[in-house]
């Protein structure tokens, strides 16, 4: 029986370039068992050459290439969902075991170039036993077609929507089944420290450099890669983090301040949370912070929501 190391050379020897696809197909060679990716919305993205079996999932992938409501529900009451936003054990690794499936599954995420999560990967095991080594596999597979996404540009931007498009629900508050998003919310937190700042940022209209929105979302994000990014409602939004109660300014945000100061760019932002799923309140008070500001004529770059 091959060994983990003797496995985990083999996947490295996969040669790039190929397409995902053939990563999968390789994949199965290796480690005795298929696997499928999918996206965001849990569209089929890509499967094994002639990987046919008789998981319910897995047939529901290949008939429809998509999962439905249905079948997302029964992930949430099996707490797959909950597995996946939690899954810290094998760092973005995890089993997703159910008792109403015959055959054990493992999860993986996959990532662009921005390190934004674009695809997940399961692997069913359907045709071999998994192994205590399969989560150390996984990881590298995933590393192995996350190496092949980045090469695809779509990627960066379906990546960028997908994270824009939680947050505008987010912001929005009416996502009336938590359990359902506690995956995708997860994947907005990820990285965070434990208090959250809002941000919302205008666009100078005497810039003409900054004339379209994601042009700012931009220059924010390569000035602070570290930070979360969208655009809702003709504002530049950043999630900020911190490991203290309070933001100082000058230190927490040098760099967005630098950036701020130069091209003229006024932000507001707002008092201190924790949890993401109050993110519409929070916008709020940074909207209130900057049309506050505006009124006053401060003249600061940054003003900060106060009770």
């Amino acid at each position: 029986m091959c060994s983990v190391y003797t496995k985990l050379n083999q996947l490295y020897e996969i040669e790039q370039g190929k397409g995902l696809q053939y990563v999968l197909d390789k994949t199965r060679e290796i480690m005795g068992n298929p696997a499928l990716i999918f996206d965001m919305e849990y569209k089929l993205i890509a499967s094994p050459t002639d990987a046919e079996n008789d998981d319910p999932i897995w047939c529901e992938f290949m008939t429809h290439g998509k999962l439905s409501d249905e079948t997302i529900e029964f992930f949430k009451n099996e707490s797959f969902i909950d597995s996946v936003a939690n899954c810290t054990q094998f760092d973005g690794v995890t089993y997703l075991l159910s008792d109403n499936l015959e055959y054990d599954r493992i999860f993986g995420q996959v990532y662009n170039r921005d390190q934004l999560p674009v695809a997940d990967l399961v692997m069913v095991a359907c045709e071999n036993p998994f192994e205590d080594y399969t989560p150390e596999l996984i990881k590298t597979v995933c590393n192995i077609l996350s190496e092949e996404i980045s090469l695809d540009d779509d990627y960066q931007s379906y990546g960028q929507s997908y994270q824009e498009s939680i947050i505008g629900k987010l912001i929005e508050g009416n996502i009336s089944d938590k359990g359902v998003y506690s995956g995708h919310v997860s994947n907005i937190d990820r990285g965070l420290k434990p208090n959250i700042f809002i941000a919302v940022a205008e666009v100078p209209q005497v810039n003409p450099e900054y004339a379209h929105l994601a042009a700012l979302r931009d220059s924010c994000k390569r000035a602070e890669p570290s930070f979360k990014y969208a655009i809702y409602s003709g504002y530049v939004i950043i999630i900020i983090s911190s490991s203290k109660l309070a933001i100082n300014f000058k230190k927490d945000l040098c760099n967005l301040l630098n950036l701020f100061e130069k091209e003229k760019i006024s932000v507001g932002i707002s008092s201190r949370f924790e949890n993401l799923f109050e993110l519409h309140k929070y916008y709020l008070e940074a909207v209130h912070a900057l049309r506050s500001a505006r009124i006053v004529h401060s003249g600061q770059q940054i003003s900060q929501y106060k009770n």
